[in-house]
């Protein structure tokens, strides 16, 4: 079986591609897998760590205003869909999946006229322009969540899946792990991060925060590589915020963490959800069509998050949502239980049984 795998630009439509091949590598003995990405973009770095072939693509985002901008997409996208049309002659693939972002669509759509058998995973709340466009001309639709399905043409070929993540966390630690990152488990411990690259908003509240922090909690915060200098030398020093730049070791932040501060990009919802834990959101303002609080707002109307809007972002708004959290514990331990029922944890097995029933037409 030879499968076409696209998707790129954040980790959101990359790493639930790679669940998708690791699945399909487990299960399927003869099967050959090729990623086509944007040469340079985060696809290709993971895509490669990973071990599997890459080719890379042109496709840019199209903008919403007439701009010099917009006539180089066309340009660039033409070459795209030229370039998807070559791929799919020399590969010759029996299935191509695409898992949203701008890249996938030249690749999905030339599968589709072909007849190629094709699926589109959606892992957003309100579903991407890519997923939008292409819903009624793939085979199979798979949604991350039920809000979704409501801004599809086509209801006819969709089916609730859920996000496929890894399975492999490893969230122990030990007195060891404990004191390097300088802390003890004799009071709560929150975890904040702004997704890989840090958050602007978030450190400015966090800086402002530290003037109010007694040690009613430890705060374990990554700024981004870009912020952190700023960071340490414009934010006061304080015992209970322990300050990272970059984290390649995420599962055991996870781990020794009661409460997450997190954006809300599709990846660090479904991790969340997987491990149970309680969360604060603060969606990036800006993301393509606003998506990000679209996701926040399905978690906090099923009550598994508190939600900050970055434009109401403060230390003192911080401070107090993290306050009436970790000073409630059966609240503490409902936001995880309602977190967890938002993920399914058999997304991957789901999605491998609908692709099985499609080959088999």
């Amino acid at each position: 079986m030879r499968v076409i795998v696209s998707g790129g630009g954040t980790g959101g439509h990359i790493y639930p591609a790679i669940a998708m091949c690791q699945k399909l590598e487990k299960e399927i003995e003869d099967i050959e897998i090729l990623y086509v990405g944007i040469k340079g973009k985060p696809e290709e770095r993971i895509v490669n760590k990973y071990g599997y072939q890459f080719r890379p693509i042109e496709a840019m985002g199209l903008p919403r205003k007439i701009s010099k901008r917009l006539f180089k997409s066309l340009i660039t996208n033409y070459k795209g869909f030229k370039e998807a049309k070559k791929i799919i002659k020399e590969f010759k693939p029996d299935l191509v999946i695409g898992t949203g972002g701008y890249v996938c669509a030249p690749i999905l759509y030339q599968a589709s006229r072909k007849n190629i058998k094709t699926l589109i995973h959606e892992s957003n709340s309100f579903p991407g322009i890519t997923t939008r466009y292409l819903s009624n001309k793939v085979d199979l639709v798979c949604i991350s969540f039920e809000e979704a399905k409501k801004h599809l043409k086509n209801q006819k070929n969709i089916h609730i899946t859920g996000n496929p993540v890894r399975s492999n966390f490893n969230t122990d630690y030990t007195e060891k792990d404990l004191e390097k990152l300088g802390i003890k488990k004799d009071r709560p411990v929150v975890f904040s991060f702004g997704g890989s690259n840090g958050s602007k908003a978030l450190n400015k509240a966090v800086k402002e925060m530290s003037e109010m922090m007694d040690g009613k909690f430890y705060l374990l915060h990554q700024t981004g590589s870009v912020y952190y200098d700023d960071f340490l030398e414009n934010s006061k020093e304080n015992d209970y915020i322990k300050v990272f730049s970059y984290i390649d070791n995420i599962d055991l932040f996870y781990g020794v963490s009661d409460l997450v501060i997190s954006s809300s990009g599709a990846m660090s919802l479904s991790e969340i959800s997987s491990l149970k834990k309680a969360s604060i959101l603060i969606p990036k303002a800006y993301t393509t069509e606003n998506h990000q609080e679209y996701n926040a707002r399905t978690y906090l109307d099923k009550g598994a998050s508190s939600m900050i809007l970055e434009k109401d972002l403060s230390g003192k708004v911080l401070y107090e949502n993290i306050v009436k959290i970790i000073d409630d514990k059966e609240k503490l331990d409902n936001m995880g239980n309602m977190a967890s029922s938002l993920q399914n944890s058999n997304a991957s097995n789901d999605i491998y049984d609908l692709i099985i029933k499609l080959m088999e037409k």
